[in-house]
């Protein structure tokens, strides 16, 4: 099965990056970070790794990283349209944000967050009150619930749902 990864990458925690890039290159799918500006640290991925896939293929100047950084015009939804524009049936889509994910989902799209979780059919409905129901609570001035800081364990059950995400599509 060809699949390729779409990570939102305007909110992408900056320690994600490399976990999705190493697992991108390890089962060599395309990978195409979008965000509204370029990351430094991706573009410096993408150089190493073109460096690194020239050198194994003795010098040819033609071949090119797999990862790839696609920049929007800034604005609403931009990244979001951009993603949704391209990905498809097969594809894997990173993002946190729910609205997204419930658009990725219509296409057929395989969706995770950057916290070890993944976006179904059956949890995406909920998902959407639940952020409805926080957004009236903020506008109300109401407490709401916020999101931690990415830490160690978040980064661990992400890199661990990436490659159980990876593994069940690539042997379908």
């Amino acid at each position: 099965m060809d699949i390729a990864i779409y990570a939102d990458a305007d909110s992408l925690p900056k320690a994600l990056r490399p976990v999705i890039m190493r697992a991108s290159v390890r089962v060599g799918c395309p990978l195409f970070f979008v965000a509204d500006r370029s990351l430094p640290d991706v573009m410096g991925f993408i150089s190493r790794d073109t460096f690194r896939r020239r050198t194994e293929a003795g010098g040819d100047r033609s071949i090119k990283s797999n990862v790839k950084m696609c920049v929007v015009p800034s604005g609403d939804n931009s990244a979001d349209d951009y993603i949704v524009q391209n990905a498809g049936p097969g594809c894997l889509c990173i993002t946190h944000d729910i609205p997204l994910a419930s658009r990725l989902l219509e296409k057929g799209c395989i969706v995770i967050d950057d916290r070890g979780s993944s976006y179904t059919s059956d949890n995406i409905k909920s998902l959407l009150t639940g952020r409805e129901v926080n957004n009236q609570l903020r506008e109300a001035g109401i407490f709401a619930l916020q999101q931690s800081r990415q830490g160690r364990e978040n980064t661990k059950l992400f890199s661990d749902n990436l490659d159980r995400t990876l593994t069940k599509m690539l042997s379908k």
